[in-house]
C-alpha cells in the first residue's frame, strides 16, 4: 500500500498537500540481477527489471501521483543491521525504479515523460538503519515543477 511523506498530514491519513508522495517496496535487498556486483544471466536480470517496474507502477499508481513537468526522486533503504552495504551497488535496481516512474517505451506510470535530467532528478540511495525492522526501500517523489 502506498505511504505518504511524513508529516502532520501524514498521521491524520491525508493525501500530501505539498507535491510530495512516498511508496514502500518491502523488498529486503535487490532482486537478483538488480545489484552492481551481481553476475547474474541476461534473462535473471531482465525479469528482476520488468518486475521492478510492474511493481513500481503499481505503487505509483495507488499513491495517485498526477502526471508532473518535472520530479525529485530518493530513495532511502531501511536495514535492520549495521552490516557494511555500499549504496552504490544499487544502481541497476534504481534504474528500475527511474523506469518505472517515467520511462517513454515499456512498463512505466508516466508521471513524467521520461527519465531524462530535464524531466527528473535522480538523488540516489540513502541507507538507514533501523534496529528490528522490516527491511524496505522508500521512495519518495516529490514535484518540482516546470
Amino acid at each position: 500500500m502506498a505511504e505518504y511523506a511524513s508529516g502532520k498530514r501524514a498521521e491524520l491519513g491525508l493525501p500530501p498537500a505539498s507535491g510530495v508522495w512516498s511508496f514502500t517496496l518491502l523488498m529486503g535487498r535487490a532482486p537478483k540481477g538488480l545489484s552492481a556486483n551481481d553476475r547474474a544471466h541476461w534473462r535473471t536480470k531482465a525479469v528482476s527489471t520488468q518486475q521492478v517496474r510492474e511493481m513500481v507502477m503499481l505503487k505509483v499508481r495507488q499513491a495517485k501521483v498526477p502526471a508532473l513537468a518535472k520530479c525529485r526522486v530518493n530513495e532511502e533503504w531501511v536495514v535492520k543491521d549495521k552490516r557494511r552495504r555500499d549504496a552504490d551497488n544499487l544502481a541497476p535496481f534504481l534504474k528500475a525504479i527511474y523506469d518505472g516512474i517515467g520511462a517513454d517505451k515499456g512498463v512505466s506510470a508516466r508521471i513524467v515523460e521520461d527519465d531524462a535530467p530535464q524531466y527528473m532528478e535522480k538523488i540516489g540511495a540513502t541507507i538507514r538503519h533501523e534496529p528490528g525492522c522490516v527491511p524496505r526501500f522508500v521512495v519518495t517523489i516529490t514535484d518540482i515543477g516546470p
